[in-house]
């Protein structure tokens, strides 16, 4: 569906916050974009792997968005 993790991970930003007037908080810091690439962007550059605040019960991988650890859940934990 989607050719890479960074095109899947834009995809679940703008999911996560349809609704919101077109913005983008970072879960993180709290600054504000107006486009899901500027927060994926930034979230790569300024937050590391100890920022990610969803953790997944069932491994030990965690996520910055509630819509990455959903997606992670059903696609490798599904039974």
């Amino acid at each position: 569906m989607f050719d890479s993790p960074a095109k899947l991970l834009c995809h679940l930003i703008e999911h996560s916050f349809e609704g919101m007037g077109g913005t983008f908080k970072c879960p993180v810091c709290f600054t504000v974009f107006v486009q899901a690439n500027k927060l994926q962007q930034h979230i790569f550059a300024v937050h590391g792997q100890e920022d990610k605040i969803y953790d997944c019960a069932q491994c030990p991988q965690k996520f910055f968005f509630q819509t990455e650890l959903q997606n992670h859940t059903m696609s490798q934990h599904a039974q």
